[in-house]
């Protein structure tokens, strides 16, 4: 296709060329453009799959997780439905909710999925489920945690919050694996992948890499860069992408400071809502520490097959159970962080008009122009990691009849008001959080 120029802001534009785009996805439909706070980077492809900064319907994400899977049984030649594949990607041009089939693929020998933090955590679990076999998912984390066998560390240098780690609480996890599969939802120069995987081989080498990403914009010489890295450590490293190509960007932009509060409630002063904070227990608690019990099934210390079966049946419980407490046809279910997969299944047994998204640490700065990815923002600071910030993007003023908000632990309103305050200058009468551990 030829090439493709995204304005980003007056001073800051985007052309990009697709190289290969094998399940033929107009690129509109999978992302966006927008400018970051962040001076390592200031452009930010802006996915429209994941749920992260852009609220999607809830199979959204697993759809996109089933095309990465899809993608990989082609490449390992297992056996691929061409029409169930169409269908998906139709599904993701159209933006449509779109039911796909549970575990379709069996994965010959023994492979671990690792998603990226904190955009991918659902991404990288949504694709690990299309499986079965003796396979393992694990998503990196910022948690400031120590594994229980041991620890891996790598950093994603071009990120606003770059240190990252594996947790490592069962060293089994790590050995004898045939494959192990890296999900993202974007590479651009992919030297976070190579970080991650050199960190990998030094303690547990393995024998093949894939790195499984729904857009690839390495250049030449970062390609270049992965066969000598396949070189150097002894190891195959293949990547495979739904879309792939080529981008440049023109112009500065320098990161300014916003008010998001204010940007979100467009000055309107509305009562503070109710707030109901209900608990819901679920099966599987890992206690990380002497002091903090976190939910099992998220795959921060390792979740197998049959856990996250267990899970999309207790999610399903949940999800038909809070159907009952909306309040209209407009519903949001936000995650928090690097907890999303666990509130977008339970969104996607709440019935229809649901949208799921989930909050972030990734300053962006908003714009209310048409074709920007970013028009509504707001901002709190985390109640578990003082100083900071996380936000919200694109709810738009009274859009909403009710929010729930999933938090991995139990959190009091108290602790988040500045967020609880935006939800009630965004016409929300209503907020009910959901928490998992105590």
């Amino acid at each position: 296709m030829p090439e493709k120029k995204f304005k980003v802001l007056d001073n800051l534009s985007v052309s990009l060329g697709v190289d290969d785009n094998p399940y033929s996805i107009p690129p509109e439909s999978i992302f966006s453009m927008a400018a970051r706070n962040n001076p390592k980077r200031s452009y930010l492809f802006v996915s429209k799959l994941i749920g992260k900064h852009i609220p999607v319907q809830p199979r959204v994400p697993f759809t996109a997780g089933f095309l990465l899977a899809s993608r990989l049984s082609e490449t390992m030649g297992l056996p691929v439905s061409k029409t169930e594949v169409a269908a998906a990607a139709g599904a993701l041009t159209q933006g449509l909710n779109h039911e796909i089939p549970r575990a379709p693929y069996h994965l010959p020998g023994k492979a671990l999925f690792i998603g990226f933090a904190e955009t991918a955590t659902a991404l990288g679990h949504s694709v690990c489920s299309c499986f079965t076999g003796d396979i393992d998912y694990l998503h990196t984390t910022r948690e400031n945690l120590e594994g229980t066998a041991d620890t891996i560390y790598f950093s994603e240098d071009h990120c606003h919050a770059p240190d990252q780690r594996c947790l490592i609480n069962s060293t089994p996890l790590m050995k004898n694996n045939d494959l192990i599969v890296l999900v993202d939802d974007e590479i651009t120069s992919g030297d976070t992948c190579l970080n991650m995987i050199r960190s990998i081989q030094r303690k547990y080498p393995q024998r093949k890499y894939v790195v499984l990403t729904i857009l690839d914009w390495r250049t030449k010489e970062a390609r270049l860069k992965y066969a000598r890295m396949e070189e150097e450590l002894a190891t195959k490293i293949e990547v495979i992408s739904l879309m792939c190509g080529h981008f440049q960007w023109d112009g500065t932009y320098s990161p300014v400071i916003n008010n998001n509060n204010a940007l979100a409630g467009h000055g309107h002063k509305e009562p503070l809502p109710q707030v109901k904070l209900l608990h819901e227990k679920m099966g599987y608690e890992v206690q990380a520490d002497d002091s903090n019990t976190y939910l099992g099934y998220t795959g921060r210390f390792g979740v197998n097959v049959r856990a996250s079966a267990q899970l999309a049946r207790e999610a399903s419980v949940i999800g038909k159970r809070l159907a009952q407490l909306r309040k209209g046809p407009r519903t949001l279910c936000l995650g928090t962080g690097e907890f999303m997969y666990t509130p977008f299944l339970i969104g996607s047994c709440m019935g229809e008009g649901v949208m799921v998204q989930s909050t972030t640490r990734s300053p962006v700065r908003p714009l209310n122009r048409a074709d920007y990815a970013v028009k509504y923002a707001i901002s709190f600071l985390d109640p578990f990691k003082p100083g900071v910030k996380n936000f919200v993007y694109n709810i738009p003023p009274f859009h909403y009849d009710d929010v729930f908000v999933f938090w991995e632990r139990k959190v009091q309103p108290a602790q988040v008001a500045p967020l609880v305050q935006s939800f009630g200058r965004l016409g929300f009468k209503d907020v009910t959080f959901i928490y998992h551990c105590e």
